[in-house]
């Protein structure tokens, strides 16, 4: 039998397990406050907090980037207040913990093996968290301590359903299908969506009215909230046939005190809670959903496509002349009506679109060290200032393109242990090519061949060396440098 290696266990016998161990212990003590999602500042600042005070943000991106490729995080972009798609680019990533990394943290903390998946939360569960907090609050008024243990006891079991259940939603609706899933899940798009609107409904409702109440609690009626809970928990007998001490279950109720009300009284922006949820899942019923049903119509409209194809394949074989065929053509795909007017300014449409001249445009390389031209349809309502910023954009490119060759010796070859950059733009694509290869590195293997500069390819070959790539903005200094050779010098 054979078992592949578990790359997830990896950070705990790295050369920086202290880093790394620390890092996913925030992730997940902020996962038992039912904080998921983390951004990068927030991070370095609490990994400050915990003792790693010479951690940079920098070496911060560098270990949270590691922990994705071993699987123990994942990342998301942030789309809060995003207005166009240049900005969804320029965005940071958000990183959370995975289940198996989440599992592995809590086995090393206490032993518990990884939750069980349970189907998606039943109707009305924000109503009834609604009611059963203000259950919470008359049993406290009354002083009934076993009753209200009780009761918050059911509260938050209901609560950890409803949580996970919206988070996982969102992941899931965000991620992008395969094709293995799409069939699966056209068949139960309609239910899905029925599902999330409804959800998302009653968050908005019962769900905002439940976090007004929570977050109107009074600091003293809280404190007596959590001392009364304490007190009805310590001594009491739990299920891993252990005995809760006072400090324990202070411990305890303050954690799930502290995640209620901030999973209810979080921004949308942090990525977690209530408003997240209720923006999330209305996103996605707008956005991925949508989408589905798209590829519906997709699907339809390519069906009866084909058989117009197949018919007009046999009525083209009928015509005498080139001239009828292509005309029968254009008419058929839509392409007959005018494409454009003639630059001379006098607004008469041009009959014949076949008939027009074709200018020569030089495209980026599409094959291996060659260039090829390509033609287009001479389209003469572009203004000059928009040609002349294709022109100056493709030639910055080449341009480019020549820096990163340069950047290689008579011999082909690049060495990142020390590289002088005069272009602050060729960095991303030498990060690119050692990112490659890492992940081949990972992967045991010891060469990685990846796309390289003027569409040459390059191989990567780690080295035991730090790489340390000077800029005219600053220094950046990687761990582990390589040596990339272009395929074929």
């Amino acid at each position: 039998m054979h078992l592949p290696a578990l790359r997830e266990f990896a950070y705990l016998t790295a050369q920086t397990a202290s880093v790394y161990r620390v890092l996913m212990r925030l992730f997940y003590e902020a996962h038992l406050l039912q904080q998921h999602t983390l951004p990068p500042e927030e991070i370095l600042s609490r990994a400050q907090e915990t003792g790693l005070r010479d951690l940079t943000p920098e070496g911060l991106q560098l270990d949270l980037e590691q922990l994705v490729s071993w699987g123990n995080l994942g990342r998301r972009r942030d789309t809060s207040r995003v207005d166009s798609l240049a900005e969804y680019a320029r965005r940071r990533n958000l990183y959370y913990a995975t289940p198996r990394g989440l599992a592995i943290e809590g086995f090393i903390e206490a032993g518990l093996d990884a939750a069980e998946e349970t189907v998606a939360v039943g109707a009305g569960i924000v109503s009834s968290l609604e009611m059963q907090w203000g259950r919470v609050l008359e049993l406290l008024r009354f002083g009934q301590t076993e009753e209200l243990e009780a009761a918050w006891t059911g509260l938050q079991r209901d609560f950890t359903a409803l949580s996970g259940d919206v988070r996982s939603l969102a992941l899931n609706l965000e991620r992008k299908l395969s094709l293995e899933d799409l069939s699966d899940f056209l068949e139960f798009k309609d239910a899905v969506r029925s599902y999330v609107e409804r959800l998302a409904g009653e968050l908005a409702g019962p769900g905002r009215r439940l976090r007004d109440a929570v977050a109107g609690l009074s600091e003293a009626e809280a404190e007596l909230l959590l001392s009364t809970l304490t007190r009805s928990r310590a001594g009491r007998l739990t299920r891993g046939a252990a005995v809760l001490d006072e400090e324990q279950a202070a411990r305890l109720t303050g954690r799930e005190w502290a995640g209620w009300r901030g999973w209810l009284t979080r921004p949308a922006a942090q990525g977690d809670g209530l408003e997240y949820g209720i923006t999330a899942l209305r996103g996605a019923v707008t956005r991925v959903l949508a989408f589905v049903d798209a590829v519906h119509r997709t699907r339809e409209l390519g069906l009866g496509r084909a058989a117009e194809l197949a018919a007009l394949a046999v009525r083209l074989d009928t015509y005498s002349t080139v001239g009828l065929a292509r005309e029968e053509l254009s008419r058929t795909l839509g392409v007959s009506a005018p494409l454009h007017v003639p630059g001379g300014g006098s607004g008469e449409p041009v009959q014949n679109a076949w008939a027009e001249p074709t200018e020569t445009v030089l495209l980026t390389p599409v094959q291996l060290g060659k260039q090829r031209e390509r033609f287009s349809a001479d389209v003469r309502e572009v203004s000059r200032e928009a040609k002349r910023a294709a022109r100056d954009a493709l030639k910055a490119e080449q341009q480019r393109q020549k820096a990163l060759l340069a950047l290689f010796d008579e011999n082909g070859e690049l060495d990142l242990s020390h590289l002088h950059l005069s272009d602050d733009t060729l960095l991303p694509d030498l990060l690119g090519w050692l990112s490659a290869g890492l992940n081949a590195a990972y992967d045991e293997v010891t060469q990685a061949t990846t796309s390289g500069p003027a569409g040459q390819q390059v191989s990567v070959s780690l080295s035991d060396a730090p790489a340390l790539l000077t800029m005219p903005d600053g220094t950046l200094w990687v761990q582990r440098g390589a040596k990339i050779a272009l395929v074929g010098s």
